[in-house]
């Protein structure tokens, strides 16, 4: 790597760049809470040398003759002044408060961060006696919730003395994840992603995807995050889907799709549209999947009234294994370089149509995107001083967010949606349907 180093653009990206300005910055800003005082100096160092070890965290989007690229910048002096406006000591917020920590982590989501003339990301430290408060917010330009979890793991680890480990540049492109191997095996490809389409086209026809939106905006706003602890255990569901035959995944997406369902109980129409992250790493030839970087797709598995809750699971599961089967047999290549064809359409002209698809409604018809972002527990090394006691995941929605993570003994459930499409009331009684039958399904297991 060179310095000034331009790194293309891979097709996600793209339509990121498209989209920047009209839903607001897309960031994902991750909040910690430690059990006890952490270093402001060393905070800063951490950031720092994170910045340092990670090339892409130095980027800034910069015009071509042609289209846009991200340009690394050299790792000098430059870099320091702009830490200084990057990371930031918040005064005036109780970090022991939840409500005070959610209402300055809504502010910072609708707040905008400029791709062009800093660095992609910000830091707030928010100090307490016993319980502060560290976001982390990257934009999504820069890196997927994967990339932007293992570098909140260095920072956690460099507060408790680990240093940090350089990411070298890699590949931006998710092509070699996607095409297949072999040419003769593009004519299978193509007839299959052919099929495949005629095929969720038929399936969909007639049906009412149930959202949870009051009403249908025609532009985009602010977004709204709420904190949410699901009623049980992580163990507690764990044993549960393994009473069921299931994994903790469906069983969590066939609940949430059965309560977006209740709220349409009569229509035998209505369908529980959830899109669900597919990470394509997996599917990188050996020893070349990288780290860093924008590599998640998704697909959408569509839930309908079922007889039993294990029925539903039945479906999902059947659902997710046939979206799953088509990545590994390379049946998206067709759509995969379409996308790729983003640069020659343009930034203004792709905004134009994210802008017409948001009006008419169409941009994401789905009932929400449901990311399992697993445990966390990895975070907080054995012999730490100072431990992770809440971790709140978040980023931009388009359609509205629900996510999970375990940490400790909690479920961490947080949802993010377009404030203007949505009532928070709305939300909070979804919640509560969800808990119901959450607790009820593990007390009877009890």
């Amino acid at each position: 790597m060179t310095q000034g180093t331009l790194v293309p653009l891979n097709r996600t990206e793209h339509m990121f760049w498209a989209g920047e300005g009209y839903l607001g910055s897309i960031t994902q800003p991750y909040l910690l809470r430690f059990d006890g005082p952490v270093d402001e100096a060393l905070i800063r160092l951490a950031l720092r040398e994170l910045t340092s070890a990670y090339p892409r965290l130095r980027g800034v989007v910069v015009p071509t003759l042609l289209t846009y690229k991200l340009k690394l910048l050299p790792d000098d002096r430059l870099i320091d002044q702009l830490l200084d406006d990057a990371f930031r000591v918040v005064q005036g917020v109780d970090a022991s408060s939840r409500d005070e920590l959610l209402a300055y982590q809504n502010a910072l989501l609708n707040e905008h961060l400029s791709m062009e003339r800093g660095l992609p990301w910000r830091a707030r430290l928010i100090p307490h006696p016993t319980q502060p408060a560290l976001i982390f917010s990257l934009h999504h330009i820069i890196g997927d919730g994967r990339s932007l979890i293992q570098m909140i793991s260095a920072i956690v680890a460099r507060l408790g003395g680990q240093p940090i480990k350089p990411s070298p540049l890699q590949s931006h492109s998710m092509i070699p994840a996607v095409v297949p191997v072999k040419w003769t095996q593009w004519p299978a490809s193509i007839i299959a992603w052919w099929r495949n389409g005629r095929r969720d086209a038929q399936a969909s026809k007639g049906q009412k995807v149930v959202t949870l939106a009051t009403q249908q905006s025609v532009r985009f706003t602010t977004s709204q995050l709420h904190y949410h602890e699901l009623p049980c255990s992580p163990a507690q569901l764990r044993a549960k889907a393994k009473q069921m035959g299931t994994t903790v995944n469906s069983l969590l997406t066939a609940m949430i799709a059965n309560s977006f369902l209740a709220r349409d109980a009569g229509n035998p129409q209505a369908v529980a549209a959830i899109r669900i992250s597919y990470d394509l790493r997996r599917h990188f030839p050996k020893d070349t999947a990288p780290e860093i970087g924008n590599f998640v797709a998704s697909f959408a598995v569509r839930a309908r009234h079922q007889p039993s809750l294990a029925d539903q699971i039945k479906s999902i599961e059947t659902q997710v294994k046939d979206f799953m089967g088509r990545y590994e047999r390379r049946e998206y290549a067709v759509p995969q370089l379409l996308y790729e064809l983003l640069p020659v359409i343009g930034r203004r002209l792709y905004s134009f149509m994210v802008l017409k698809a948001k009006a008419a409604g169409k941009l994401q018809d789905v009932s929400c995107h449901f990311s399992n972002l697993g445990s966390a527990d990895f975070i907080n090394l054995p012999d730490a001083k100072v431990r992770v006691t809440e971790f709140w995941p978040c980023t931009q929605p388009v359609a509205t967010i629900i996510g999970v993570l375990s940490l400790g003994d909690k479920l961490y459930f947080p949802v993010i949606h377009q404030t203007d499409e949505t009532a928070p009331q709305t939300v909070k009684d979804f919640l509560q349907a969800l808990d119901r039958e959450l607790l009820s399904l593990v007390q009877a297991g009890a």
